[in-house]
């Protein structure tokens, strides 16, 4: 008889169709054939419900509903479907990939951070843009392969222990001022030097050597 009991007791749900009336901030007004419900979105029913969806309710007897699931979209495939989750959200897969994919854009944003852990990342495009005010990159070995580059930049400050250039043909035009202060420099053509100047100036403390077969002044 106490089970009996317990068992009159206990609150009994069953299921029905509706039609979202309109939301109220987490609850929705539904339209189901007894009339009118006011329910909660279950914590499985992850499409958030739009008005005029045809919605799969659970009722009780206690009066409590929730809509399980979103059957018909009112707008059909034209409007956008969001899925919506309350807290913090870990999506695993476990043994194997995750993809996403989409036939037109993909687009990840986050109002405080966006990482990327992995231990190989790969990007294939056609067209690249990054705006980005403040950039700090960190790494051992860079190696690029890149038919042309250009920059503006209004300063650039560059510390190097050591720079190896090898190149074909190099041209830098300065407007103004050239400076280049060295312990040493040592200049080796094979062919021809030419300096050219309106005015120009050898000064040395101590020593100035030119040794050639000809020297030529005038």
């Amino acid at each position: 008889m106490h089970n009996l009991a317990d068992r009159n007791e206990r609150t009994f749900p069953w299921l029905d169709y509706g039609e979202v009336a309109h939301p109220e901030g987490d609850t929705f007004a539904v339209r189901t054939p007894e009339g009118t419900v006011t329910a909660l979105a279950a914590v499985g029913c992850l499409v958030r419900p739009r008005t005029g969806d045809r919605v799969l309710l659970s009722i009780d007897t206690d009066g409590a509903a929730y809509v399980l699931s979103v059957l018909e979209r009112a707008d059909g495939p034209k409007g956008a479907t969001r899925l919506v989750f309350d807290g913090d959200v870990d999506i695993h897969a476990q043994g194997g990939a995750l993809s996403l994919t989409a036939d037109r854009d993909v687009t990840l944003a986050a109002e405080d951070a966006l990482a990327l852990a992995s231990k190989r990342v790969s990007i294939h495009a056609g067209v690249g843009e990054v705006m980005i005010e403040r950039l700090s990159v960190a790494g051992k070995v860079l190696q690029s392969t890149i038919k042309r580059i250009r920059t503006v930049a209004f300063n650039v400050d560059q510390t190097v222990r050591r720079l190896t250039q090898r190149l074909q043909d190099s041209f830098r035009y300065v407007e103004e001022q050239d400076e280049v202060q060295c312990g040493n420099a040592r200049y080796l053509v094979e062919d021809s030097l030419t300096v050219q100047s309106r005015n120009a100036v050898h000064m040395a403390e101590e020593v100035v050597t030119i040794n050639a077969e000809q020297v030529h002044l005038g």
